[in-house]
């Protein structure tokens, strides 16, 4: 499944990026050194982390994109690096957690 299929079946928002990888499977944390840790290349990241750390971070780990929940959104500055470095960013209504359980169901249904 790619990051642009996804975000149709999730009614997500784009916030920065347009770049179309594939997904492999979902990450949630806030701790950037966990995600450093933990995070792996082709996840979706789930975060309320909405600063320049956090674009670092997922081009550092090479995640398929950032999905900020419950409706939180980035700073101009955020966005805008964000776009410089092709990393998709997303917004969504939903909690963290449901968020994780929809993903997993449409991983599942490739």
């Amino acid at each position: 499944m790619t990051i642009n299929k996804m975000a149709e079946k999730l009614g997500l928002e784009r916030l920065s990026g347009e770049t179309d990888r594939d997904v492999e499977y979902c990450y949630i944390s806030d701790l950037l050194s966990r995600v450093l840790g933990g995070c792996q290349p082709g996840d979706v990241w789930i975060t309320v982390q909405s600063s320049l750390n956090m674009v670092a971070v997922a081009v550092m780990t090479d995640a398929s994109c950032v999905i900020l929940p419950e409706g939180l959104t980035a700073p101009d500055n955020v966005i805008d690096k964000a776009n410089e470095e092709d990393l998709s960013i997303f917004t969504s209504d939903e909690t963290a957690f449901s968020l994780a359980v929809r993903i997993s169901e449409l991983i599942r249904q490739k």
